[in-house]
């Protein structure tokens, strides 16, 4: 899982120093736009053009080894928020920069191709920005000061205690245990990671079997049947919190499967865009 960081610790970061940059950025590409050229030779071939396609194609390029630079534990420099907090800004530039580089002229072919993935590309950003910005505080609050592997552990030590415990009562009791131990499940396919819940959950069917069987049991059964419920009711508790808290990982890395995919698809069109105009010029 990669790091969570709180959105305030990238998007402010350096006193908002690459939004800053990103703005200046954009100003200057209007400025020579507008400054540079007469408004009837405008087009991505000219000085201009190539001036600011060749500043669009190296962000590009730059933005890319950011993930790079976030797995890379021996790297120098910058935080990781301030990579990303650059990532997020500058990626956000490209959609003025690469239209005033095309002079704004678009069509069905390769070029206009690459400006949309580019677009789609830091919308998908835009919305891990969002992502970023809501998960981390819910995460923090659904396990205050527990780690995922803590709440597993201590799952692991109900289901050991409450197996024991069952060996008191009548084998119906054993039955309701074993399936609590081997028919939960935690995670599974992506729609059941983002849903937060199993519907088959074997600790709810375990609980709903023992209600089932007190009826049957003496004043001392009853007491351990009692004790070993409030057992399999608090690991219902502590799998919400789990499940809950695999929800929310799995929201982050599976805007991570589509950003980057598209983020590469975005890359080769370019690729082709700067191999087409100089193959045909």
């Amino acid at each position: 899982m990669s790091e969570v960081l709180g959105p305030r610790s990238f998007l402010a970061y350096g006193r908002y120093r690459y939004l800053k940059v990103s703005l200046a950025g954009m100003a200057i590409g209007v400025a020579f736009y507008a400054l540079c050229d007469p408004p009837a030779a405008r087009s991505g071939s000219t000085r201009v053009g190539y001036a600011l396609g060749t500043v669009a194609a190296a962000l590009i390029v730059w933005l890319l080894w950011f993930g790079v630079r976030k797995r890379s534990r021996g790297s120098s420099g910058a935080p990781v928020r301030g990579w990303l907090s650059a990532h997020v800004y500058l990626g956000t530039a490209l959609l003025l920069l690469v239209p005033l580089h095309s002079a704004f002229r678009f069509g069905w072919n390769v070029h206009t191709l690459a400006y949309a993935l580019i677009s789609i590309v830091v919308v998908s950003g835009v919305f891990g920005v969002f992502l970023y910005t809501l998960v981390p505080q819910p995460m923090t609050a659904n396990r205050p000061g527990q780690k995922l592997e803590g709440l597993m552990q201590q799952i692991a030590d109900i289901d050991a205690q409450s197996l024991n415990l069952a060996r008191e009562l009548p084998d119906s009791f054993v039955r309701a245990v074993q399936v609590s131990v081997e028919k939960t499940r935690i995670g599974g396919s992506v729609a059941r990671q983002l849903s937060g819940w199993d519907p088959r959950c074997g600790t709810a069917a375990a609980l709903r079997m023992m209600r089932d069987e007190l009826s049957k049991l003496d004043a001392d059964e009853t007491k351990v049947a009692g004790e070993l419920q409030e057992m399999i009711a608090v690991k219902q508790t502590l799998l919400k919190h789990v499940r809950r808290d695999v929800r929310y990982r799995a929201l982050l890395d599976l805007w991570l499967l589509v950003h980057v995919p598209l983020s590469l698809a975005a890359f080769v069109a370019v690729a082709a865009h700067v191999f087409l105009v100089f193959y045909y010029r």
